[in-house]
């Protein structure tokens, strides 16, 4: 089916005073809610109607969250049908504009991350792009109040803070629905129309490869999965041979190819399809075909009305330089973070090897603690929310 614009807020009161999550009394829906609130949104949009308020409740049911932070991957078990297919940290890394682009493109919006204030530090935010107008993009924000699909809102004049689009963007989750048709509804359009393409561009969506090989060093071979849930073995389609050859099926496959806790979605010799993880495959040498164009969304002119104000770009101005911000990201062994510096304090989050974790205190305090057992480290986790990890589990980058 086609992507439907639907819109919740986070604020609204039907929600708004829920504890997200297994979280502390003070981390309601409408304080902390944002990445929740954004899912719903997505599922919605693809016809799984979940509102914040039932949404919290069956992730809770799927043990689906750290505290307040919410587990991605955790939307499967409620919708085999939507999967997670990237989860990419790029606070300190251009954004993978071409991903996103190419999602859009296909009907499957995305949610990011953003910085929501323009003050020192990062306060972390998310909401839902979907379309694509110049270089911006078209949201829809879990934050205000208000319900009207009809307006467009773009990314940039709001959460820029002064950047380029690819450093407004800190954090990618791409989900995919096996049930869309491509296209989304577009504001202030009667009927559920597809994305209408004028002046295609080539974008950085285009594959130098469509197939993948498995490892030889995969000695028992590869297994392919009609989910990313590796808790069973019932979800095993078939077993890749160490050594063979199998066709990417999703259209930005082939950034994945390598990458660590990454799926990418394959099909074997016997046209068997499913999910692979990306990190048991390298890439094959193949020519490299004409790049692919990427359609731009068009824009839907409409009248505005006397009670309405329409939201427009705003205009292209010199990036102002942002205070760079100190990360360090968390070694093999994974890390745990502290409401206090004390390991007896509250668990706030438990951050997996790699993650990226935003440095809170000044960077002259933090460099003596980095790399150091026993020296507490002022951080924000990956759900956002601000405590202390032990210096000797992370390292600088």
């Amino acid at each position: 089916m086609t992507f439907q614009l639907v819109y919740y807020s986070q604020q609204d009161p039907k929600w708004k005073q829920d504890i997200l999550g297994f979280g502390d009394p003070g981390d309601t829906i409408g304080y902390v809610g944002c990445a929740l609130t954004s899912v719903a949104i997505l599922i919605s949009g693809h016809g799984y109607v979940e509102t914040p308020k039932t949404l919290n409740q069956k992730l809770k049911n799927v043990n689906g969250f750290v505290s307040a932070g919410i587990r991605w991957d955790t939307v499967s078990q409620i919708y085999p049908q939507v999967n997670i297919k990237s989860n990419i940290a790029c606070g300190s890394t251009d954004a993978p504009l071409g991903q996103i682009d190419a999602s859009i493109a296909a009907g499957q919006p995305v949610i990011v991350m953003v910085d929501n204030s323009p003050l020192n530090g990062l306060q972390t935010h998310w909401v839902v792009l979907y379309g694509k107008e110049g270089n911006d993009y078209l949201m829809l924000d879990p934050w205000p109040y208000q319900t009207d699909v009809n307006k467009k809102t773009y990314l940039m004049p709001r959460y820029s803070q002064g950047n380029p689009l690819q450093r407004s963007i800190l954090h990618v989750i791409i989900y995919q629905s096996f049930t869309a048709s491509g296209g989304t509804s577009q504001p202030g359009s009667s009927s559920t129309t597809g994305t209408t393409p004028t002046q295609p561009t080539t974008g950085s969506a285009s594959m130098s490869t469509s197939t993948a090989r498995v490892k030889t060093d995969v000695t028992l071979g590869l297994n392919i999965r009609s989910s990313i849930d590796t808790s069973s073995m019932a979800n095993i389609v078939a077993i890749a041979p160490a050594g063979s050859t199998l066709t990417i099926v999703e259209s930005d496959g082939v950034f994945k190819i390598g990458a660590v806790n990454q799926w990418v979605r394959v099909r074997d010799a016997q046209g068997r399809e499913g999910f692979a993880a990306a990190w048991y495959l390298e890439k094959t040498q193949t020519p490299i075909p004409v790049p692919v164009t990427v359609p731009v969304p068009s824009p839907v002119v409409t009248a505005p009305s006397s009670s309405t104000t329409t939201t427009t770009p705003a205009p292209a101005t010199v990036p102002v330089p942002e205070k760079p911000k100190l990360i360090v990201s968390v070694k093999s062994a994974g890390a745990k973070i502290y409401k206090t510096a004390s390991s007896k304090g509250v668990l706030l989050s438990t951050e997996k090897s790699k993650a990226q974790l935003v440095v809170v205190e000044s960077a002259s305090s933090a460099a003596a603690k980095i790399g150091v057992a026993g020296k507490w480290l002022n951080v924000k986790g990956t759900n956002g929310k601000r405590g202390f990890v032990d210096g000797g589990l992370v390292k600088k980058g």
